[in-house]
């Protein structure tokens, strides 16, 4: 490995797999078959050292307080990534480290007009059935008064009247108390009929609080907090293989990076199935690193997983965990997450032997004076460009782009999407729209008149108890007892009509009111969507804030967007990114890291533009990890800034930058410093 300081510890682990796996499952032959039935002295011997046969685990560095930073979950997918805190910078706990760009915040708007909607309808509804059940009252009341006139003709001797006269009276008087009983199960109706109704608006109003809760619960998860101190480090893309920033687009569920902590390192490694026999808790294991050449620990294995495990990136293998704890003392050398580790187990009889730490190996000079790492240009400062969040749209059409690579100034046009269910949409609502305003116009109408009408009846209820309280105050000796008895009767009963009325227009007032609340409910809904509309009718044109240069994205099939391309919401098409700003971002590979230190001197080769620069490097990465999804390998961040601000070049360009490490020594690693944060 020293030799070929590219070739990786965990490419090495990988290229020994296949021998790994020969040497536990030997090939048997008719001679070997035959040997089982009979072990002799010499198939003994062979098993023994089949036991004893040398075993490499791949296995890497990491971080035992670190924080997955994982996409909040959505209603739609992909997702775009706001507020993303940039790589390499410091955060506390608490801190807002990513929120998901998501349309329900309109959402919760219009529910909860929805709810004041359903409040208001269910207060009408119940009014009105308050009123038919004081209609009912009412006749009840007349009902009961009809009766009592009817006991008081029936309680007249037979012998005093005509027989006519009687019947008619004990007629009447049947009739009064079937009237009653019909008057009072309809008065009994109207009671359950309000009452469950108010459940009913109840049940509805618990349901719409609940989606309002609900949907607030997403937005407050739309964001990821920081559950501990440390740096941040950002993750790629699961399609792309891009590394994800702000205004990227992922997945809910997917990793978008990790907060690295400052706690202890530890090794976790994998062991092929077919190894697992040669490992123990406990066991004496040997730790080599790509980034530390010349560099060995010799520490122990903590636990082994009980069960086996699949790897894709490896092949169609399984592989039990290993973890093996690292020594608190490891003297100047600084391990950093995702550093490649080569495990090889010692022999038992040597742990007694073994030193719990670091041993710098003597190695042969091998640092070039040169090195050359492939890398791109970048802005410090990105603006993505993507379709806006339009409820219930997901589909968008590019109209118009503005050329890549142009220079663009504030208030220039850069993108134009087009959706053909938004003009759709919003002739519906403004038509619907129309037909409430015209509603309400009718409808304070009648409530004019039916508040009129009300008045009226109230008058004429508390006229008709005046006159019976006068006609009551009759002398009794004036009057046949009969006729003053029906009298009284008549006063406590158009008495009880006129209270009885009053509550009937309070009620029907407030009934009105509900239904003009209902009415303008709908109507704040509608002219709501109305404008969500005519924001997204309007951000369907996006004009650029500050200037910047035209970089255009990819889609899934690796294509530019062009005119005319399929766009899904939140989706980036392109990005304003600010020429002033630029930096190169390159990957130096694990086993050539060391040699890189901040504040050497480099050149970037810019071969599209034939063009060479001198720069320095300003930042290195606080990990390590693969290139790509598509490249394993494992790399380390660099960045370089220009000794001067050059002009011309177009971020996303690939460069190559050469790099001076004449006088760098092999086997020092100095203190990891995190990458300069990006502004």
């Amino acid at each position: 490995m020293k030799n070929n300081p590219t070739m990786t510890v965990r490419n090495l682990a990988a290229c020994c797999l296949p021998a790994a796996i020969l040497i536990a499952c030997p090939l048997f032959t008719d001679s070997s078959l035959a040997q089982t039935k009979a072990p002799s002295a010499s198939s003994a011997t062979s098993t023994a050292t089949a036991k004893t046969r040398p075993v490499l685990l791949t296995g890497e560095v990491i971080a035992k307080d670190s924080q997955a930073i994982f996409v909040p979950p959505s209603n739609s997918s992909p997702v775009v990534l706001r507020n993303f805190v940039a790589e390499g910078s410091k955060v506390k706990k608490g801190d807002l480290l990513l929120r998901i760009e998501t349309p329900n915040s309109s959402n919760i708007e219009q529910l909860i007009i929805g709810i004041d909607q359903t409040r208001a309808k269910t207060e009408a509804e119940v009014a009105k059935l308050e009123v038919t059940a004081l209609e009912a009252e009412k006749n009840l009341v007349t009902a009961k008064a009809a009766l009592a006139k009817a006991l008081v003709d029936a309680a007249l001797p037979k012998l005093q009247i005509t027989a006519l006269d009687f019947d008619k009276y004990q007629a009447e008087k049947e009739r009064a108390e079937r009237d009653l009983k019909v008057k009072q199960l309809a008065f009994d109706d109207g009671a359950a009929a309000v009452s469950r109704r108010k459940s009913d608006g109840d049940l509805e109003l618990q349901k719409q609080q609940v989606n309002v809760a609900y949907l607030k619960a997403q937005l407050a998860r739309s964001e990821v907090l920081a559950s501990q101190d440390g740096i941040v480090v950002h993750g790629y893309s699961v399609w792309r293989g891009e590394r994800l920033e702000e205004g990227s687009s992922a997945f809910p569920g997917n990793i978008a990076g990790e907060v690295m902590g400052s706690g202890h390192m530890e090794v976790k490694a994998w062991a092929l199935e077919a190894d697992r026999i040669y490992l123990a808790e406990g066991q004496p294991v040997q730790l080599t690193f790509d980034a530390l050449p010349g560099v060995t620990i010799q520490t122990t294995i903590t636990t082994i997983s009980h069960a086996p495990e699949e790897h894709t990136r490896w092949g169609y293998g399984r592989y039990f965990r290993v973890d093996i704890k690292l020594p608190a003392q490891l003297g100047n050398y600084v391990l950093a997450p995702g550093m490649s580790v080569l495990v090889e187990p010692l022999q038992a009889a040597k742990k007694s032997a073994t030193p719990l730490l670091p041993v710098a190996r003597t190695a042969k000079s091998e640092t070039a004076n040169e090195i050359t790492i492939e890398g791109d240009i970048q802005s410090r400062v990105v603006t993505p460009i993507g379709p806006p969040s339009i409820p219930y749209i997901w589909q968008y059409t590019l109209a118009q782009m503005a050329p890549e690579g142009s220079l663009v100034k504030a208030g220039d046009v850069l993108v134009m999407f087009q959706a053909s269910e938004v003009p759709t949409q919003l002739a519906s609502q403004k038509s619907q729209l129309n037909e409430k305003q015209r509603a309400m116009e009718k409808l304070k109408l009648e409530h004019a008149e039916a508040e009129k009408a009300a008045d009226l009846a109230v008058a004429e209820a508390q006229s008709n108890a005046e006159k019976a309280a006068r006609k009551a105050t009759m002398p009794k000796e004036l009057i046949r007892r009969i006729d003053y008895d029906k009298l009284v009767i008549e006063k406590s009963l158009n008495a009880d009509l006129a209270s009885l009325s009053v509550k009937l227009r309070a009620t029907q007032i407030r009934a009105r009111k509900a239904e003009k609340i209902g009415l303008e409910a709908e109507i704040a809904q509608l002219q709501g969507k109305i404008d969500v509309l005519l924001k997204g009718q309007k951000n369907l044109t996006v004009v650029a804030q500050k200037p910047g240069m035209m970089i255009y994205k990819t889609n899934f099939s690796d294509d530019k967007f062009t005119v005319g391309s399929q766009v899904w919401v939140g989706i980036s098409v392109a990005s304003i990114a600010d020429p002033d700003k630029l930096f190169v971002s390159a990957k130096v590979p694990e086993a050539q890291s060391n040699a890189i230190r901040v504040g050497q001197t480099a050149r970037i080769n810019i071969p599209g533009a034939n063009l060479t620069l001198p720069a320095r490097v300003t930042g290195l990465s606080t990990v390590f990890h693969s290139k790509s999804t598509t490249q394993p390998i494992i790399v380390r961040d660099v960045e370089l800034e220009f000794e001067h601000a050059p002009k011309g070049l177009k971020p996303g360009a690939a460069v190559q930058a050469t790099l001076s490490v004449a006088g760098s020594t092999a086997g020092t690693n100095p203190a990891i410093k995190p990458a300069v944060e990006k502004k």
